[in-house]
């Protein structure tokens, strides 16, 4: 038996391991990352506030190699296994906290928080990982560039909406001073600009400041590639806030120029090129001030990850069985877990009574009726398989609008069905909830329409406005918290919502309570829904 000395005494470039070692470790987190990114790609493609996300992967692979070319010449050595508790701890909880995360994302994949959670899990696995493999100096070397990664998860809806909200407004602000300055008179409502010819929107109104979080991304990413020092990451993140800010307001104080002096339809001709142009800019701004922060003043060279050479080759062995446990480990719960996930679901789900077939006819015999065009921006935004919009008079006088939206079964429906709310749009172009949201469910020749009501005011008007988002099979009593964050578990027991979903939004002003509007509602509904005919069960 050999000694402490002996053993101490060993190099440890003496151990070898198999090729299917390295297998067995790389296989279960190469499935956490590819699941990872497969998750955040439907928010990617379908929300251009985070199309910049299709390129994170690539920019996080590229910081990694970056920083493996960079120390490779200074071999980490490992430095013994980690004995302290909590860690342990955190890696089974991690472990096992991956079966009910996996079941809420099956049903809910819209819910941001669900992103966080799968990105938290893995990074924090593969961070332990490299933890047993090049212990805590290959840890602090490669934690930065993993943890970019964070930077193309949506934020929270929570958080995000009150800041793109308000800087939007402060966008619009600005705008409008500017072209007070240059002679062009324009009016501020909400995320809305109105000049002469018409309503310019802010990016959109829903979609907020684009280019916020793309600069934080290309911040950190520079600051990661210059290898600068935390106090200037932290100035370079504060300069990119700065310089999106700054090209935004120049992009639509440029756009709502062009629409006071050529009409509002002229906005869509420069959209794309002045939006392309400022993020040029913004990117190669930013990209100018890190290379001016990375030398003046002329910076130190940066320090080179501690080197533990305490180490043994016993430990580096224990470490490497332990990395290799853990992989193991992983694979096996992995895979059950996708098993009883599918399983789970598969048995709710072909118990489900989709209930009636039906449609939404809008009322084209009106002679005030005016269909409404979908906008190429819609179909990017919601990507429906089926839509109509319209605008009349009703006969007692009052003003309604409707807009329809039919998904096709398929994993994107449900959160594509719930992505635009009123209580989010409507804000945006300056309008003031005062009311809802309330939940009604109509009886509409024999079919359960569960709506929620909202009233807005704004300058001169108020909206009834009432919004149904219907799906197959869902039961009465499932409504009626619907709008609590909490009841996004029911989905577990609901199934997941990807057999088809359905939104009917109507606008109606001149009623003088939300009474008269909902009773008015209930009637018109009898004669725009057409139920065709029962379906057959579902079957997954």
């Amino acid at each position: 038996m050999d000694t402490p000395m002996q053993i101490e005494s060993r190099p440890v470039a003496n151990v070898k391991y198999s090729a299917l070692d390295w297998v067995l470790i790389i296989v279960p987190f190469t499935w956490l990352w590819f699941h990872l990114i497969d998750n955040l790609r439907l928010q990617w493609t379908t929300d251009p506030q985070y199309s910049y996300g299709l390129v994170v992967p690539l920019l996080t692979a590229g910081l990694l190699l970056r920083r493996w070319q960079r120390f490779s010449a200074d071999p980490i050595r490992s430095g013994g296994f980690p004995t302290s508790l909590w860690v342990t701890v955190l890696a089974v909880f991690l472990i096992v906290f991956y079966f009910p995360i996996r079941l809420l994302e099956e049903a809910v994949p819209e819910w941001r928080p669900i992103g966080w959670l799968l990105a938290i899990e893995t990074i924090v696995l593969t961070l332990y990982g490299i933890y047993l493999l090049k212990g805590r100096a290959g840890l602090v070397r490669y934690a930065f560039p993993i943890c970019f990664f964070l930077t193309a998860v949506p934020w929270p809806t929570l958080f995000e909406q009150p800041i793109i909200q308000s800087l939007s407004r402060i966008n619009a602000a600005m705008v409008v001073n500017v072209l007070s300055i240059i002679g062009v008179p324009a009016i501020q409502h909400g995320n809305i600009i109105e000049v002469s010819t018409g309503l310019v929107g802010i990016n959109d109104a829903c979609s907020g400041i684009r280019s916020l979080q793309s600069s934080l991304m290309i911040s950190l990413f520079l600051g990661e590639f210059y290898l600068m020092k935390w106090p200037r990451r932290c100035f370079l993140v504060l300069a990119g806030f700065a310089v999106a800010m700054f090209f935004n307001i120049c992009r639509t104080s440029i756009l709502t120029y062009i629409a006071a002096k050529k009409g509002i339809d002229a906005v869509a001709k420069y959209h794309d090129e002045t939006g392309m142009t400022v993020l040029l800019a913004c990117t190669a701004t930013l990209w100018g001030v890190s290379y001016l922060a990375s030398i003046f003043p002329k910076r130190s060279p940066g320090s080179q990850p501690h080197v533990d050479n305490s180490s043994r080759q016993d430990s580096g062995l224990q470490n490497f069985q332990a990395a290799r446990f853990l992989s193991i480990t992983l694979i096996v719960w992995v895979g059950l877990v996708e098993a009883g996930v599918q399983l789970w679901y598969h048995v709710r789900e072909s118990k489900i009574d989709p209930g009636p077939s039906w449609s939404l006819v809008l009322p084209e015999d009106n002679a005030t009726f005016k269909p409404l065009p979908d906008t190429p921006e819609e179909h990017t935004l919601l990507r429906f398989d089926d839509g109509k919009q319209g605008q009349w008079q009703a006969a007692d006088g009052t003003f309604w609008q409707a807009y329809y939206f039919d998904w096709l079964p398929g994993r994107v429906a449900g959160y594509l069905a719930k992505r635009h709310t009123p209580d989010v749009c409507l804000p945006a172009v300056g309008l003031t909830m005062t009311s809802g949201p309330a939940l009604t469910i109509l009886d509409v020749n024999g079919l359960k329409l569960p709506f929620r009501s909202y009233v807005f005011t704004g300058p001169g008007t108020t909206l009834q406005v009432f919004q149904c988002h219907w799906e197959p099979g869902i039961k009465d009593e499932t409504y009626a918290n619907e709008s609590s964050r909490f009841n996004l578990i029911r989905g577990i027991w609901a199934g997941r919502g990807n057999k088809g979903q359905k939104v009917i939004e109507i606008v109606m002003t001149g009623y003088k309570n939300s009474d008269d509007a909902r009773e008015a509602l209930a009637s018109e509904l009898q004669k725009m829904i057409k139920v065709e005919k029962t379906q057959a069960r579902l079957n997954p």
